[in-house]
């Protein structure tokens, strides 16, 4: 066996390279190819031998296989009929010979792998990645960051940015120079309790002048130290905050609201208490830190057990998400008159609707999601061209306030959202109010047979001078929730029958599924295939994402 290995080394030598020489260097990390014409013709030239050798290697084995199976065939042929020499030398030699073409074959195949591994590894190195300028590298690596809803652990060195470090000294000096991968910092205590100091401040560190992006969430049942340990590291900072993602709790609020130096970066804040305990939100007053940020534009506020009192500037605001009374949110809306987009969530709110009169006037207003549709006796907005309204169970919705709501705003409507969904007569009713809508949004979690019922109003009857309703609409989305018991053959049907209607604009639908038990193949199946006429079909829980955009709520702190 020692001369078949030493035939072997002498036809296929070991492919070592030289500690220290620029190909070792380049093989044994992810450096930057320099551009020199005789390094890559070196390169391609081992190639060009690797694969040689490769294909003299690969006839070999084919040949030594073949002898194999033709020696294992003697074996069965000489068991089957008898040996024409005594059996048991018959057998002894049989065996060596078969047992050395076996360690034979083994060699090749091990030095096929190094050979190919070999190959594959200098082939790397003329990769174009390799070639990619830093600054485009360094682009391509803030795709990698996760988003707030996908970190499980924050500072854990396996995720991005961190792991980006250790891949390869250009690719570490290519992520410490770009500080806008270090500038979103998420600290989660509702999920992990630790959260190293020296991580967060080298975070902070590697951002350089870089304006932050804070997402800290605090939670009442981890330990309160380490949290008010991170939160003042950040606080430190709070000067470069550009837009601050905040969970509250009874520790966290006395920090932020004692803070007097204004936030002169801040552009988005979306703060609310903590939604597991009464204690938090009863032990935070009044938040009247952000009087001073000039730049913020986008506000979001959101109180579990009680309204939740933030002081903003708010005439400079363009986006605004809050729950409260009706008083309140009027309040402020009368103080915001460069809004473009509005959520409006009506609770805490036990006193009657006040007497209606001179409306709100917002003229920049274009999407807008009310909770309760009475809210529209109150507001005019004539660039309006999304609008989303929410159904409180025992309160009809009053299809004259949304009539005179449209009539005094004179608006540009194409978008309608509905939530919690009225009965079919009331929704067709909304419908024929709006003869401008082209694009309808069902948000259904829990009301099965009213969804369904509707999927089947929506259906075009096959019977002639049928009336149509909603012909114009061109974009329909289907929001099913987990548990819903939705009735897939009889959206395929509606959707089938609208797409092949001449007298509908159907161009697109969506059904958007968080399905618990998953869709069966059957429905899947169908949906996929109108999926491939055109149909855009999400499915599970990470397809709810998309809802906050169609709800007119914050979405940027996913």
């Amino acid at each position: 066996m020692s001369s078949t290995r030493e035939r072997l080394k002498r036809a296929y030598p070991d492919m070592s390279v030289a500690p220290g020489t620029r190909h070792y260097t380049l093989l044994n990390s992810n450096d930057e190819l320099p551009e020199d014409s005789e390094l890559l013709a070196f390169l391609r030239s081992v190639i060009s031998d690797a694969n040689v050798r490769l294909a003299s290697l690969e006839e070999e084995i084919s040949t030594i296989q073949e002898k194999l199976i033709l020696l294992e065939n003697q074996s069965v042929s000489l068991t089957s009929y008898g040996p024409a020499m005594p059996r048991s030398d018959a057998d002894a030699q049989l065996k060596e010979e078969l047992s050395k073409i076996q360690e034979t074959l083994i060699l090749l195949e091990k030095k096929r792998a190094s050979l190919s591994s070999y190959r594959a590894r200098n082939k790397a190195i003329l990769s174009p990645l390799r070639r990619m300028p830093p600054e485009v590298l360094g682009d391509i690596f803030l795709w990698t960051l996760p988003s707030p809803s996908e970190v499980q652990n924050t500072f854990n060195v396996e995720d991005s940015p961190w792991t980006l470090t250790r891949i390869s000294s250009r690719w570490r000096e290519i992520s410490l120079s770009t500080p806008s991968l270090w500038s979103r910092i998420i600290v989660d205590y509702r999920n992990a309790h630790h959260y190293p100091v020296p991580m967060a401040e080298a975070q902070i560190h590697r951002s350089r002048a870089r304006k932050l992006e804070i997402h800290f969430y605090g939670s009442e049942a981890a330990s309160s130290g380490p949290q008010i340990q991170i939160f003042q590291l950040l606080l430190q900072h709070s000067s470069r905050w550009e837009a601050l993602d905040l969970v509250l709790t009874a520790e966290i609020a006395p920090l932020l609201t004692a803070l007097r130096a204004g936030f002169p970066s801040l552009q988005r804040l979306f703060i609310r208490s903590y939604v597991e305990s009464p204690k938090s939100q009863t032990a935070v007053p009044s938040i009247n830190c952000f009087r001073v940020a000039p730049f913020l534009v986008d506000l979001s506020v959101y109180g579990k057990h009680r309204f939740l009192s933030v002081t903003a500037p708010t005439c400079q605001l363009t986006h605004y998400c809050h729950n409260g009374s009706w008083k309140e949110h009027s309040r402020i809306l009368k103080l915001a008159p460069n809004l473009i987009q509005a959520n409006i969530t009506v609770t805490f709110d036990d006193e009657p609707w006040p007497q209606s009169d001179e409306p709100i006037n917002m003229p920049y207003l274009q999407r807008l999601h009310v909770s309760r549709a009475r809210c529209l006796d109150y507001l005019k907005a004539p660039a309006l061209e999304g609008l989303g309204l929410g159904f409180k169970r025992g309160e009809p919705p009053d299809i004259r306030i949304l009539r005179s709501f449209i009539g005094c705003s004179a608006c540009p409507l194409r978008r309608l959202c509905l939530r919690g969904l009225a009965d079919v007569p009331t929704t067709t009713q909304i419908l024929q109010t709006l003869p401008s809508i082209t694009e309808l949004v069902i948000f259904n979690k829990s009301r099965r047979k009213r969804t369904n019922a509707l999927t089947e109003a929506l259906t075009v009857s096959n019977v002639a001078g049928s009336a149509v309703i909603a012909p114009r609409l061109s974009f329909l989305l289907f929001v099913c929730g987990r548990g819903n018991s939705f009735d897939h053959t009889a959206y395929i049907q509606m959707v089938t029958s609208r797409w092949q209607a001449t007298e509908c604009a159907l161009k697109s639908a969506v059904l958007l599924i968080e399905s618990d038990p998953p869709l069966d193949p059957a429905t899947f199946s169908s949906l996929d295939m109108h999926r491939r006429e055109g149909l855009d079909f999400w499915h599970g829980p990470a397809g709810m994402k998309g809802m906050n955009a169609l709800l007119y709520a914050p979405s940027w702190h996913l």
